[in-house]
Order: structure tokens, then C-alpha cells, then sequence
């Protein structure tokens, strides 16, 4: 499933679409690859968007806790 990652003050800034087989859930972590070590992400809040075409969109927001 396609996820939109997004990250800021007020969780609007787009940081990654990525695949993923699972969802993430609140309170889980993700690691990202920086170059030779890894950022590591808390995921705060989930929801879905409707496209314009009338399919969901999943939605994460998320804090680097590096």
C-alpha cells in the first residue's frame, strides 16, 4: 500500500511516499537510511484522504527522535 510521511511543526510537510505490506502503527518507529546511519521517526498520528478519483490515501505523521 502507498503511504504519504509527513513530518513538521504542525505535521504538513511531506517527507516520503513509500510502499509498504503493513501499516505502521502509533507509537512504532521508523529508520530511515541518512547516509551511513539511521534517522529514526515516532509516528504520532495516522488518518486517510480521498483522491480526487475517489480512492484513500494512508497518511502518517512523524517526529525524528534521532
Amino acid at each position: 500500500m502507498k503511504v504519504e510521511i509527513f513530518t513538521g511543526d504542525r505535521g504538513d510537510d511531506l517527507l516520503l511516499e513509500a510502499d509498504f505490506d503493513f501499516l505502521p502503527r502509533i507509537g512504532e518507529y521508523l529508520s530511515l537510511d541518512a547516509g551511513g546511519y539511521f534517522a529514526y521517526y515516532h509516528v504520532n498520528s495516522i488518518w486517510h484522504r480521498q483522491e480526487p478519483n475517489g480512492e484513500f490515501r494512508t497518511c502518517l505523521s512523524v517526529v525524528l527522535k534521532d
